[in-house]
């Protein structure tokens, strides 16, 4: 369920003493700290993945740029390059702060048509290609998908907020959402 929210200007205030921690192109990050903000900005067709597991607190991000890396290694330094490999470490990673899988919920925004009109949609699709194979692999992985803000033609910054799991969504067009 998707609801209009508070600018995420007011909501990240200085006086809200939050820890930004900002996920790049391909990086996972897993944190127990409720002080923490997991943040991702600019997403074309990539997809972030937030996990949460209420219980423990422990959430984590991905920022996927592709669908599958087939049959190549997964990079130490990229982890959360590709959906299927990527998603599944994130799992592992809060499997390994103490999240247990049956309590573990997903989010997910991003996977816009950045390339509309350049090229044939069949080719370039990546967005849509990226939303599919992180639905696949969540579900593969037994967790639910509770929220998403997927596809369109915009771009979007994302913020998940560690202490409760809420998630927030800015898209290109200033509209921000509270998935």
């Amino acid at each position: 369920m998707l609801t209009e929210c508070a600018p995420v200007d007011s909501i990240l205030s200085p006086s809200g003493h939050s820890a930004v921690t900002v996920v790049g192109l391909g990086e996972v990050q897993v944190t127990r700290d409720p002080e923490v903000v997991l943040a991702s900005f600019g997403l074309g067709s990539c997809v972030v993945v937030c996990i949460f597991d209420l219980l423990t607190h422990v959430g984590g991000m991905t920022h996927v740029v592709l669908p599958s890396g087939g049959s190549r290694p997964v990079s130490s330094t990229y982890p959360g390059k590709y959906a299927d490999s990527g998603t599944a470490h994130l799992i592992r990673g809060l499997e390994g702060q103490g999240a247990a899988r049956s309590r573990m919920t997903a989010k997910i925004a991003g996977g816009a048509a950045v390339t509309r009109g350049t090229m044939p949609d069949s080719l370039l699709d990546v967005g849509s290609k990226n939303v599919a194979a992180v639905q696949a692999a969540l579900e593969r992985e037994g967790i639910p998908i509770t929220a998403y803000d997927t596809g369109g033609h915009h771009g979007r910054s994302i913020w998940f907020w560690v202490k409760s799991g809420k998630v927030i969504v800015r898209t290109a067009k200033n509209v921000t959402i509270q998935l």
